[in-house]
């Protein structure tokens, strides 16, 4: 089943402009997509607005990265399951990718292990990789926590992918729970072992 493009139309329509992405994330799902689809799927992906090389720290229109999504969506449909399966496996090769480069800071130095101290600085983080929204980190345990997101436009599956894979790459297991407030608007409940 094709991804749903009334949904896509939905989140850009909310862009603002100057919303970004850098060409870290984008590469790492042409990357996800390679590796399951190989050139063929390539092939499908790179038309239009995607038909360019992206560089890894700089920063190109969050438009882009939707369109990149969703099409993901169709390309892998086959391989990695239905639409939100895609997305939340997009979300979990950016974070590990993520993690070794720009967010070594995040993941080494500042929260040395520690989940809690991870997504409290959720905001700084986010902000090394996309220019848009609001994160804000609130502990409901020892072994808990929700991560509120606000102005983000990128479907919860995609961020649960995230989160989960930001457990997994601290060695931990785990599981995020979203809980959308509105399209922009997501809680994510978070709880690992």
């Amino acid at each position: 089943m094709p991804s749903d493009k009334a949904e896509l139309a939905s989140r850009i329509a909310i862009l603002q402009p100057g919303d970004s992405i850098r060409g870290l994330i984008f590469k790492s799902v042409f990357g996800l997509v390679q590796q399951h689809a190989g050139a063929i799927g390539m092939e499908k992906l790179r038309v239009g607005e995607l038909n360019h090389d992206y560089a890894e720290l700089r920063s190109y229109p969050a438009r882009e990265f939707l369109t990149l999504l969703y099409s993901a969506a169709d390309v892998l449909e086959g391989a990695l399951g239905a639409q939100d399966a895609v997305f939340h496996a997009c979300g979990e090769v950016s974070i590990t990718r993520y993690s070794t480069g720009p967010g070594m800071l995040v993941f080494g130095i500042i929260s040395r292990g520690d989940p809690q101290k991870l997504f409290a600085g959720a905001q700084m983080a986010y902000s090394a990789a996309v220019s848009y929204g609001n994160r804000e980190y609130l502990t409901t345990g020892p072994k808990s926590g929700t991560l509120r997101m606000r102005r983000d436009m990128m479907p919860p599956a995609y961020h649960v992918g995230i989160l989960t894979g930001s457990l997994k790459v601290l060695g931990l297991t785990g599981k995020a729970t979203a809980k959308p407030q509105g399209i922009d608007r997501v809680d994510y409940d978070i709880e690992w072992a």
